[in-house]
């Protein structure tokens, strides 16, 4: 039968020609003997399916083939035939071909467990997961009297998988039924059940199961996490903090540091989410302590540190969470963050740029891009920080910061019209950022729209009438429109207010 992983596949498929084919196997024990037989009696369809039998055992996939070819030319209704064949083309990696031949195994042989088994998990290669779960649902019917106790297990089990893939929980949770009606007391059929009970919403139903479970000491912190999650969903907080508590200390008694990390961070999260960042940091520091192996510890202390502006120590954190795991796109994230707040373009560089090779959530690639946008800029490569951040405000047209950024660049590379647009949204979104006006007011002086700089700079002395830049501003905004007394006074104004520049210029005009 076709099992789990990818890797076992074509070896599960052995199984069931094994089975089908051994006393053949047998009787002519070597290739050598199976070859002569076919040579003795070309025209024998059994001895072309058992020589087929003894390539496929050795993997020889090709000669399998074509002995099973063969045994077909000769009898197109000898079903071991196309199931053999469908056996070979799925291990030569030809999945169309294997599901042409099962396909055929069913039609000819409808009452076949094996067929649609096979049939089912080629479907579920080809990633057709809704007619690979009709195939397990087939498999499971015709089930008597040929598949085992175990076979008809994995059936169920495939049928759940498929289900679970198109978001159909709750059909994958009646699949499990079934393969508890063949193995009642089997933990885990018992807790993936319930894992997709809460899935489909119907955690309530499979709190009676997890509490079982977790009484018997079964998989404790992931058991603990499905028990808080239902009370979660149900508003009932405190009961879902009694659950994790219990299920802490059930770790505890055992010794399992690892399951103790694992419920201490679900610990923080929740109480993380309920405002509780200090007892959330504290159970995050815990479970850094208990299971020194646990990333996710790390990562969730450094976040809370982060979100708490102790950005020193969330880099600690962060770092160690990053030894453990190099390969989550989400620490390397936080990582950014952190470099980004501490000035460390360099690393926040590449701390982002790694971020985005791994990172799935638009959301997050979005974060990873803005941090990579400013740490290119820092660094000078004002092109490729304007090719992040427009990136950016595509999709978050809304972010002023992104706005003002991506300004930055292209003010940098010369395209000073360019980047009043992006000050100009910057500053419709954020009113109040007098970094957003302060450098609109630049981009209309350098793009030569004077009348938009003065009435820029005209605002900001109005906010801050000790604003001396702004004067000096003003005054060049003035004098490029040959209003020449105004000028001279704004420069007069920011002169006595002590800022050099604006005395040179009243010196050098007037």
């Amino acid at each position: 039968m076709i099992s789990g992983t990818h890797t076992q596949l074509a070896r599960g498929l052995l199984l069931a020609l094994v089975t089908a084919f051994l006393s053949l196997v047998m009787a002519q024990s070597s290739l050598a003997e199976l070859r002569q037989a076919t040579e003795q009696d070309p025209g024998n369809v059994e001895a072309w399916i058992a020589l087929g039998n003894g390539y496929f055992e050795v993997n020889d996939f090709e000669n399998a083939k074509e002995s099973f070819l063969e045994a077909i030319s000769l009898n197109y209704v000898a079903t071991d035939a196309h199931y053999g064949l469908g056996l070979s083309e799925y291990g030569r990696g030809d999945f169309q071909a294997a599901l042409f031949a099962f396909n055929e195994v069913t039609r000819l042989a409808p009452e076949r467990f094996d067929g649609h088994f096979n049939q089912a998990v080629t479907l579920a290669r080809l990633r057709r997961s809704a007619e690979a779960a009709a195939a397990f649902e087939k498999a499971v019917a015709q089930a008597q009297p040929e598949a085992t106790a175990e076979d008809i297990v994995s059936a169920y089990m495939g049928l759940a998988g498929q289900r679970k893939l198109s978001g159909d929980f709750r059909g994958a949770a009646g699949a499990y039924e079934g393969a508890l009606t063949i193995e009642p007391g089997n933990d885990e059929l018992v807790y993936l059940r319930a894992e997709a009970l809460l899935l489909s919403g119907a955690g309530l139903e499979a709190l009676p199961s997890l509490t079982g479970l977790q009484s018997r000491g079964y998989r404790v912190s992931e058991v603990s996490s499905l028990i808080a999650d239902v009370y979660i969903n149900e508003g009932q907080v405190d009961r879902a903090l009694r659950s994790l508590e219990r299920g802490l200390a059930a770790a505890e008694e055992d010794g399992n540091g690892a399951a103790q990390a694992s419920i201490l961070v679900k610990l923080g999260l929740l109480q993380r989410s309920l405002g509780r960042e200090a007892e959330a940091a504290s159970s995050f520091e815990q479970a850094s302590q208990v299971d020194d192996r646990s990333w996710e510890a790390f990562y969730n202390l450094g976040v809370s540190y982060l979100e708490s502006g102790q950005t020193r120590s969330a880099l600690g954190a962060l770092e160690s969470a990053d030894t453990i795991n190099d390969a989550s796109g989400e620490v390397k994230l936080a990582l950014a963050h952190a470099y980004d707040q501490l000035a460390q373009n360099s690393d926040a560089l590449n701390s982002a740029s790694a971020a985005l090779e791994s990172l799935t959530d638009p959301a997050l690639i979005i974060q990873a891009r803005f941090i990579l946008g400013r740490a290119l800029y820092r660094q000078g490569d004002f092109g490729s920080a304007a090719s992040e951040l427009e990136q950016v405000v595509q999709v978050q047209p809304n972010n002023a910061q992104a706005q003002l950024w991506a300004g930055l660049a292209e003010y940098q590379l010369g395209n000073f019209r360019t980047s009043s647009l992006y000050y100009e949204r910057a500053v419709q979104i954020d009113p109040s950022s007098l970094e957003a006006r302060v450098n609109l007011g630049a981009a209309y002086l350098a793009s030569e729209r004077y009348r938009d700089a003065e009435l820029v700079y005209q605002m900001l002395i109005q906010q801050n009438p000790g604003d001396t830049e702004s004067f000096y501003n003003l005054g060049w905004s003035l004098i490029s429109q040959d209003r020449r007394g105004a000028a001279r006074d704004a420069w007069g104004a920011a002169c006595d207010l002590g800022f050099g520049p604006a005395c040179d210029a009243l010196g050098e005009y007037f």
